[in-house]
C-alpha cells in the first residue's frame, strides 16, 4: 500500500495477525526516529485518492476510514483503521485510496523517501515494512471472502466480532463503534437500511444491546459467533 499514516499506539489483534508482530516490532525504534507526530480533525481528509504518496502513517490514536468514490457517487470502504495501524504504504507512487478521519486522530508521519531509505539500509525495518504490507493484503483477502460470501446478517454479526477483537471485549462487555451506519453499509456492500434492520433483529433476539448511537454491547458471543459461521 501507500505511505500514509497518523498515530502510533500498540498493535491490536484485529489489525494484525499474530504471526506478524514480531517482525513489525523489530523495526519500530527505527522508525519512529524519523516521524514527526500530526494531528487531524473528525471528517479531514489525510489523502485523497489519485495524491502523490509522499507520506506513510502510523495511527497513535483514533479511527480512519479508507474509502473508494464511484463515477456514480457510490462509495465503497475498504477498511477502518485505528491505533497501531498504518496507512498510505502504496506499491505505486499515487494513493489508490482516500483516507479520512473518523473521529480526532494522531498519527505519526514518515516521508516516504526517508522511508523507503531506511529499509534498504536496515533488515529489520525492512522486515517490518513488509509485515505492514503482508497484513495489507490479509486484510484484503478476508474483505473479499466478506463481501462474496456471506449473508447480509452474517456481515454485519462478522463486523461486530471484529470490532469486539480489536478491543479485546469479552461475553457481556461493550464494544465502541465510531463510524455512523451509512459507513458500516459502505463496508459491508449493505443498504444503511438492512444495517439498521439487522442491528434491530440482533437486539430483539437479545444477542445484543444498543445503549446509544456509538456503543453496542455483546450479550451472547456464543451464539453470534455461530451467526458469523453460517451455523444459525
Amino acid at each position: 500500500m501507500s505511505i500514509a499514516v497518523r498515530s502510533v499506539s500498540s498493535a491490536e489483534p484485529i489489525a494484525l495477525p499474530p504471526s506478524l508482530q514480531p517482525k513489525l516490532d523489530d523495526g519500530l525504534n527505527a522508525l519512529s526516529a524519523i516521524g514527526t507526530v500530526v494531528r487531524f480533525g473528525r471528517n479531514e481528509t489525510i489523502f485523497s485518492d489519485g495524491d502523490d504518496a509522499s507520506y506513510s502513517y502510523r495511527l497513535i490514536s483514533g479511527t480512519v476510514r479508507l474509502c473508494k468514490l464511484m463515477s456514480d457517487g457510490r462509495r465503497q470502504i475498504a477498511e477502518f483503521l485505528g491505533a497501531g495501524n498504518f496507512l498510505g504504504f502504496e506499491w505505486l507512487e499515487t494513493h489508490a485510496f482516500t483516507a479520512e478521519a473518523l473521529t480526532d486522530v494522531v498519527a505519526v508521519r514518515y516521508v516516504r523517501r526517508h522511508l523507503d531509505r531506511l529499509g534498504d539500509e536496515r533488515g529489520d525495518v525492512r522486515r517490518s515494512l513488509m509485515a505492514v504490507l503482508s497484513h495489507d493484503l490479509w486484510a484484503a483477502q478476508n474483505h473479499l471472502v466478506m463481501l462474496g460470501r456471506q449473508s447480509a446478517r452474517e456481515r454485519v454479526v462478522s463486523f461486530l466480532l471484529a470490532l469486539a477483537e480489536r478491543s479485546g471485549t469479552k461475553d457481556g462487555g461493550t464494544i465502541e463503534v465510531p463510524m455512523g451506519r451509512q459507513d458500516i453499509a459502505d463496508y459491508l456492500g449493505l443498504t444503511i437500511e438492512t444495517v439498521c434492520r439487522t442491528i434491530s433483529d440482533l437486539k430483539r433476539m437479545r444477542l445484543i444491546g444498543v445503549p446509544n448511537r456509538t456503543q453496542i454491547s455483546l450479550t451472547n458471543l456464543e451464539k453470534l459467533r455461530e451467526i458469523a459461521e453460517g451455523d444459525l
